[in-house]
């Protein structure tokens, strides 16, 4: 009696810690350092888990062929609860049916009380012709960055327009001096410089409704011709190293990501209260306002389709992307790592960032008025004709106009074959 009693209370033991097991999900990262994954796997144990019961497996992935790898798990069911990549990713995802509409799983009171605490250029994106796809994690946005001691010296206010920043190069090359690119340049994604240009002009690239191109807009020329002209007429290199051009001074005004801020903070301790960031320069508009728009990527995250535990995935994306969680994250990310930051996409997190009040002020506002771009098949392809356009002015000295138009025409191509590939997908989505 006695061996079998232990054995019914062991069958006990093992039948009550199966009933009580709370769901396990799993999350798949980009990009992230192992050691900020550390610091949310240990908010996770300490906080999220002991609340809901919900055990989460976070891993981390390299950006490099992360698209790939999610569509070969989709592919062949494999996938985890929670996928990140970028905002154009998951739009991708989600039209092929690998990401749940979140809207229609989990009601839009919900969605719209966590999309009200991220930024809003990213959420639009990740919003597709009625479906939900996504959140915004992490934003990464091209602003400026100024060497305030230098500009001081000089007389130099920071430039507000392009149209300020070129009156003051010709005085910057006098003092051999420049203004330069780092993301966005000649040779880090000038399709992304001219974007935002373009952007800023009131133009665009692809209707993320009508699959239309935009290029050949008066006001997408402008915006293109606005970005080359500033180095085949208002002289700003092609080339160089941007930090090592900022450091120096050469380039005492930087067009850069806003990942830039890590870097200088941590290698240039000489030059505390020497620089800060501001708003990228813009366009000004017909009604007298100034558009500092900017191209916003960065990482996002969405919801599996065939996930088991759709309820415990998105109660972690509640926990995860709110107020208090990402403020401790942004503030526990330099605490532990030395020289790190991380930017969020959640509004309030911005505040708690470890950095001067005018530069917090700084990013919120230039968060706040960028966008990601309108989603449409193909992008990949067509982000090439872009990129090509700049090179086909610069190298090849075509026209403005003409290489747009050879851009225009390999798009319109590239759009309606993709239409075609895609027509299925779309007419879902459409149907539901």
């Amino acid at each position: 009696m006695t061996r079998r009693n232990a054995l019914i209370g062991v069958l006990f033991i093992l039948l009550s810690i199966t009933v009580w097991a709370g769901p396990k999900i799993e999350v798949w990262e980009v990009g992230f350092a192992n050691e900020t994954i550390n610091i949310i796997r240990d908010l996770i144990a300490k906080d999220f888990t002991p609340k809901t019961g919900i055990e989460v497996t976070v891993s981390v992935y390299p950006w490099e062929g992360m698209f790939n790898k999610v569509l070969l798990a989709m592919a062949s069911n494999s996938t985890p609860d929670i996928i990140a990549g970028a905002p154009d990713h998951l739009v991708e995802y989600g039209v092929r049916g690998g990401v749940l509409d979140l809207k229609e799983n989990f009601g839009a009171a919900r969605v719209q009380a966590l999309e009200k605490k991220l930024y809003p250029g990213t959420t639009r994106a990740l919003n597709f012709r009625g479906n939900t796809f996504g959140f915004v994690e992490s934003p990464g946005v091209i602003t400026g960055y100024y060497r305030t001691d230098i500009l001081k010296d000089l007389g130099m206010a920071i430039p507000k327009t392009w149209n300020d920043l070129q009156t003051i190069l010709p005085k910057l090359r006098a003092k051999n001096m420049n203004a330069g690119w780092g993301f966005g340049g000649i040779n880090a994604g000038p399709e992304w410089g001219s974007y935002l240009m373009m952007r800023q002009n009131n133009g665009g690239w692809v209707d993320g409704e009508s699959y239309k191109s935009r290029l050949l807009e008066t006001n997408s020329v402008q915006g293109f011709k606005n970005y080359v002209e500033l180095f085949t007429k208002h002289g700003m290199p092609q080339d160089g190293v941007p930090f090592q051009m900022f450091k120096t001074g050469e380039w005492p005004i930087l067009m850069e990501n806003n990942t830039f801020y890590t870097n200088i903070s941590l290698t240039a301790p000489e030059l505390n209260g020497k620089w800060q960031v501001d708003l990228i320069p813009g366009t000004l508009c017909s009604e007298g306002s100034v558009s500092h728009e900017s191209f916003m990527g960065g990482s996002t995250l969405g919801i599996a389709k065939n996930t088991k535990n759709k309820e415990a995935a998105f109660k972690y994306l509640e926990w995860y992307l709110s107020d208090d969680v990402q403020s401790k994250v942004v503030k526990l990310v330099p605490e532990k790592i030395r020289g790190a930051m991380l930017f969020s996409g959640n509004i309030a997190a911005t505040k708690s960032l470890p950095i001067t009040e005018n530069d917090r002020q700084k990013f919120y506002e230039q968060f706040n008025v960028s966008n990601a771009f309108s989603y449409f098949p193909g992008g990949a392809a067509v982000q090439r004709e872009l990129n090509f356009a700049v090179h086909n002015v610069l190298q090849k000295k075509i026209a403005p106009e003409e290489a747009l138009k050879i851009a225009d025409k390999n798009t319109v191509q590239e759009l309606s074959r993709k239409q075609k590939e895609y027509q299925r997908y779309i007419e879902k989505l459409i149907k539901k």
